[in-house]
């Protein structure tokens, strides 16, 4: 097979008013813009949904007889032409796919490629909603592949080919199976194996036929060991047809052991590895989602600056760059695709069938990968039967695909321990957002201790975890909802050893790594970002708060002044807080020793340092190493630091509901779903009390989402009679136990 990159030269349109299904006979008189792949049509200006067209004419090359259009990713629903005759479609935006160029036009001299391509939200294509930008584009490479009429199969579901699974077995063997997929046009066709190690030297070799799966194994395999040793191993694959080589592909992967319990969390080849994660998206500032590959490592490589050894990979198919990064750099990676909200539409559900099984089969030999998630807060709005019978539907998929890796869910605060949501994948992450959007930053301990009371067996992670920080907002107190850097670092500091402190734990993954793109958020001063990453879109900034993860995950000496932009002070005193790994920070002012303070979680902390008028130098010097920053006394607090008229010190409005303010910890409130509230008896006379007519309509229609707050509800359907905050007193007073 010989590869041809499509990626310059495309001419590009968008058609505003078409779709796929009313596509015009023939395009608008306008003009074109030329663009190079990887290419999206999205800008902050203008964050358009609709349909666009892209075209190339390429020259044929008439060497070998077959051809196909590779597409690393198209975002998100595609048809395909080809001098007028269709390619093929695909539903997706984030999975590679290949289709076969027409054999009515594979005799013709020149092939003019046009791709329509529409990222308006579709009920029937996952994500269907999220909070993240569905941008548009072809936004990964594209490539032409050349092959003879014997083939590997790159049109089984946009693989190569071959399918490589590995496993240890109970005598420590290294146990590969290959699984071929081949198009064979000979008499008598076959396929030659080779198992390369780390230096190239072949230490297995077999052959099979092109239609069934072979077996090796490896006696002592070097192990894919994590951050602690990246071991790989390679397979190649000859074809042959009548003894001549008709196609080759290449294959790295790797063997390791991972083992997951309820109360021992997680083993990594026999020994203890509680993941310390990060979450990620994959777009950055300028370029949104058309990343190069050399943006993708520079990613990975922050990443591991800060000592991170997992990564879960949001919420969709990664391109292949990312989790070659994850196995090079050693990150164990939680996959996943983009189920975010699950209705009852038979075409959602088959959709979210063919973007699991790409997923899988695409990214099954990285041995980065130790679960695949089937979902993500579908219970936002409901937990329903329906849910449970499509996840067992794809956790199913999961094991018949992959039996040799975990399936994951991640679920959300108010869904209950005892949902059956937590009883059918392997793992149970947990998105958790205690001290942001309800609750307080204390409250991580005393859940997580319930919950595992309540599911002691049940393997439970924290999925995400994080709060929003404005760059430019500074507070000497800092509170929730006030953006501040501070908060978000002060929020990290709490929360983190709640959570490392428990080992039954298997992992967490901090939401998010990065700033990242959403079309659907306006606040904290910012808009179209969701701000909770701990380094800005544009990568050029790294948070405070990273440094609080780095002092606690890398073993790289540093020493970081923390809120070095919180520069203007209007105080004769201010508490100064360096994050670091070593022992203990020195601090000087103006050149003159302060004082030395022990390193503690992270950080050393110098309290009540004095500021003269004017500037003041501040340095921190940790052994060998050193940082400093400079501030300066200003007579009133620069208004600059904090949003105009800002309700600092409540939650923050949940992007999805609202305000979440009235929540008794341990106890029912308005901000319980319907659906709790109404299956408590005792919560359920209250209700009756004070909003009988609204009952009846919950149990009797199927109008109004049970998995919503009733506040949320009672917001719809507004009664200005209705004395809420009596109503709130009266459900804080039933204890929300989860039987």
């Amino acid at each position: 097979m010989r590869i041809q990159s499509l990626n310059e030269s495309w001419k590009f349109m968008k058609l505003p008013g078409f779709t796929l299904e009313t596509l015009p006979e023939t395009l608008p008189n306008a003009p074109w813009e030329t663009v190079t792949l990887p290419h999206t049509w999205f800008s902050s200006d203008d964050p358009y949904q609709g349909l666009a067209v892209y075209e190339k004419t390429i020259v044929r090359d008439a060497k070998e007889p077959k051809a196909f259009l590779s597409f690393d990713a198209a975002d998100q629903k595609a048809r395909i032409d080809v001098n007028g005759h269709t390619a093929g479609s695909h539903a997706g935006g984030y999975a590679r796919f290949r289709l076969a160029v027409p054999d009515a036009v594979t005799a013709d001299k020149t092939w003019t490629i046009r791709v329509f391509l529409e990222n308006r939200t579709n009920e029937d294509i996952a994500p269907s909603f999220g909070d993240f930008t569905v941008f548009g584009g072809l936004y990964r490479n594209v490539d032409l592949l050349l092959c003879g009429e014997t083939h590997f199969d790159y049109e089984y579901f946009g693989t190569d080919g071959l399918i490589v699974r590995t496993d240890i077995n109970e005598n420590g063997q290294g146990v590969m199976t290959l699984e071929p997929h081949a198009v064979c046009a000979a008499e008598q066709c076959r396929i030659a194996y080779q198992i390369k190690n780390g230096r190239g030297e072949i230490i297995g070799a077999a052959e099979g036929t092109p239609h069934e799966p072979v077996t090796l194994t490896v006696e002592h395999p070097q192990l894919w060991d994590g951050t602690e040793n990246a071991s790989f191993y390679t397979v190649a694959a000859s074809l042959y047809a009548d003894g001549e080589t008709a196609d080759y592909t290449e294959i790295r992967t790797g063997f390791r052991k991972v083992e997951i319990d309820g109360q021992k969390g997680l083993r990594l080849n026999g020994r203890p590895y509680p993941l310390r994660g990060v979450a990620k998206h994959q777009d950055r500032a300028g370029v949104y989602c058309a990343a190069s590959s050399q943006n993708i490592r520079e990613d990975f490589s922050i990443i591991r600056e800060m000592g991170a050894s997992a990564v879960r990979l949001s919420h969709y198919q990664h391109p292949q760059a990312a989790y070659d990064c994850c196995d090079e750099t050693g990150l164990l990676v939680w996959a996943e695709i983009p189920m975010l909200k699950m209705t009852e539409s038979p075409a959602l559900m088959e959709n979210a069938v063919q973007q699991l099984t790409e997923l899988i089969l695409q990214n099954i030999h990285h041995p980065s990968i130790f679960c695949w998630g089937i979902q993500n807060e579908i219970a936002m709005f409901r937990d329903a039967p329906f849910m449970h019978e499509n996840c067992k539907r794809l956790h199913a998929l999961v094991k018949t695909l992959d039996p040799g890796r975990f399936s994951a869910a991640a679920n959300l605060y108010p869904l209950k321990a005892s949902s059956k949501l937590n009883a059918i994948t392997d793992l149970v992450g947990y998105n958790l957002y205690f001290g942001w959007y309800y609750g307080e930053m204390a409250d991580f301990g005393p859940y997580l201790d319930r919950f595992h009371a309540a599911r002691p067996h049940l393997p439970l992670g924290i999925s995400e975890y994080g709060v929003d920080a404005n760059l430019k907002l500074h507070a000497e107190n800092p509170r929730v909802k006030d953006y501040s850097e501070e908060y978000q670092a002060l929020w990290h500091e709490t929360v983190y050893p709640q959570i490392e402190s428990r080992p039954w734990l298997w992992g967490s993954f901090v939401w998010n790594m990065f700033d990242f793109s959403s079309v659907r958020r306006d606040e904290g001063g910012q808009k179209y970002i969701n701000a909770k990453g701990l380094v800005s879109h544009d990568r050029q900034i790294r948070k405070d708060a990273f440094y609080y993860y780095k002092a606690r995950w890398s073993k790289e000496p540093f020493v970081h002044l923390s809120a070095k932009r919180f520069a203007n002070r209007a105080r004769e005193t201010v508490d100064v807080k360096c994050y670091t790994n070593q022992p203990s920070v020195k601090l000087l002012l103006n050149g003159i020793p302060f004082g030395e303070a022990k390193a503690e979680n992270g950080a050393a902390v110098f309290r009540n340092v004095p500021l003269a008028h004017g500037d003041t130098r501040i340095a921190a010097i940790a052994g060998a190493c050193s940082d400093s920053g400079l501030w300066r006394r200003i007579p009133a607090p620069d208004p600059s630091y904090s949003l105009p008229d800002q309700e600092a010190g409540g939650a923050v409005r949940n992007w999805f509901l609202a305000d979440d303010d009235l929540r008794k910890e341990g106890f029912f409130s308005i901000q319980s779903t319907a659906q709790d509230l109404l299956d408590n008896p005792e919560a359920k006379k209250v209700l009756d009390k004070y909003i009988p007519a609204l009952v009846r309509i919950m149990t009797e229609k199927s109008v109004i989402p049970l998995g919503l707050s009733l506040k949320s509800i009672l917001s719809r359907d507004a009664d200005g009679t209705l004395d809420v905050n009596a109503l709130n007193a009266a459900l804080n007073q039933i204890p929300d136990t989860d039987d």
